[in-house]
């Protein structure tokens, strides 16, 4: 007996593998980074992400580099800073880039003042395409991403911006939820430096190139976990991160599991996930059932009952504002990163999500999903309209109609 089930279980993560090498020759096909990536820690809230990085900004004796949508001038903005600003005088070399948009008319944003303040103490500041006229084109390609690189072999990412909020959360929508990585391993850090390199050299107007690194040896406890990184770049690389997900969807054999704060699919995300249902994937999708930005809500709501007649396990988490961007396909693939499933991420913003061949990641991602299901409440027809007032069902169809044309 026992003899059978070991075979079946062996079968099955077999097929598994089998079916994540496949998603990933397409991804390899697709252009995208691989890397290997040698170990990974997940944050699932600021009370754990944030002493975790000042931890590893205190001990680096290279570089650090910083790229955030969001930097603001509050508690936890200062203490990071004040961080950086020990290992710069101390010959670390700090660049610290954030998008100009995201932290302009929000206070305590980035303003000059406090800009000049840190940059007297051998901070590098820059921001990233502030507004000029005519507006809108600078206006809708922001820097999303959210990236700190150490010394070329520590990287983090995920949904965490800089700000109180993401430990204290905020008034109208209670607290906060996110979901950070913590990467080891000079080959996915190299990755990510690359990105950081582009936005930093397109902003400033500089040259930075860091050297490639050789692992030492026995630096770190390696899972050797097989990593592509997708980067959405407007113009170049415009559909890359909507055609990976799509992909990565479209491989599922058995089960999706997608955790989004703001679930307004593009087209071609949306047919990939009707494919699945259609094939029998079981599909487990958690968003949350409040939201900083409240037509949001509406529109989610809609989309989110699209797919639950479909077939769709859909979990509405009430504990808190649900930030995380993470999605797991057949238990071998995680991915986690800065984009939402809405059409600013795939189709406007600079993102970068990590995908990662690795069922230890997956199944702890698992965990955190699993732990989070009795905060939340499972979307049914007959609960649709009393979760959802009927002017939210009509405001969230009408805006859903705009969302599909873009």
């Amino acid at each position: 007996m026992r003899t059978t089930i070991f075979l079946v279980l062996l079968t099955v993560s077999l097929a598994a593998n089998s079916q994540t090498d496949s998603i990933f020759r397409k991804f390899k096909d697709a252009g995208y980074m691989c890397c290997r990536t040698d170990s990974t820690h997940i944050m699932s809230d600021g009370r754990a992400k944030f002493p975790d990085l000042l931890k590893h900004i205190k001990e680096a004796k290279e570089y650090i580099h910083v790229e955030y949508y969001k930097f603001w001038n509050d508690s936890i903005g200062n203490v990071v800073l004040e961080a950086l600003a020990e290992r710069a005088a101390n010959g670390v070399e700090v660049k610290l880039l954030y998008d100009a948009f995201g932290n302009k008319g929000e206070k305590p944003g980035c303003d000059e003042t406090f800009i000049n303040k840190w940059r007297e103490r051998n901070i590098e500041m820059a921001g990233f395409s502030p507004l000029k006229f005519p507006w809108i084109n600078t206006a809708l390609h922001r820097d999303h991403r959210k990236i700190v690189i150490i010394d070329g072999r520590i990287c983090y990412t995920g949904g965490f911006n800089v700000a109180d909020y993401y430990i204290h959360g905020r008034k109208r929508i209670g607290g906060w939820r996110d979901m950070h990585i913590r990467l080891h391993g000079e080959e996915i850090a190299n990755a990510y430096e690359q990105l950081f390199e582009l936005l930093w050299n397109k902003t400033t107007k500089q040259e930075l190139r860091k050297p490639l690194k050789e692992t030492p040896a026995g630096s770190v406890a390696s899972q050797n976990i097989t990593t592509y990184v997708v980067s959405r770049e407007p113009g170049k690389k415009s559909a890359a991160m909507r055609k990976a997900f799509a992909t990565a969807i479209d491989g599922a054999r058995n089960r999706i599991v997608i955790v989004n704060p703001y679930p307004m699919h593009c087209r071609k995300v949306r047919k990939s996930l009707y494919r699945a249902l259609k094939r029998g994937v079981r599909l487990q999708y958690m968003v949350s059932y409040v939201s900083d930005h409240e037509f949001t809500t509406d529109m989610s709501g809609v989309e989110m009952h699209r797919l639950q007649k479909r077939g769709a396990e859909i979990y509405l988490y009430h504990g808190a504002f649900h930030h995380d961007k993470v999605m797991l396909i057949d238990d071998t693939l995680a991915s986690v990163g800065t984009a939402n499933m809405d059409c600013r991420s795939m189709k406007f913003d600079w993102e970068v999500t990590a995908f990662m061949k690795s069922p230890e990641l997956t199944e702890k991602l698992q965990s955190v999903f699993d732990a989070d299901l009795p905060r939340s409440t499972q979307m049914t027809k007959e609960n649709y309209p009393l979760l959802y007032t009927r002017g939210q069902r009509f405001f969230g169809t009408f805006m859903r109609i705009f969302n599909g044309v873009l």
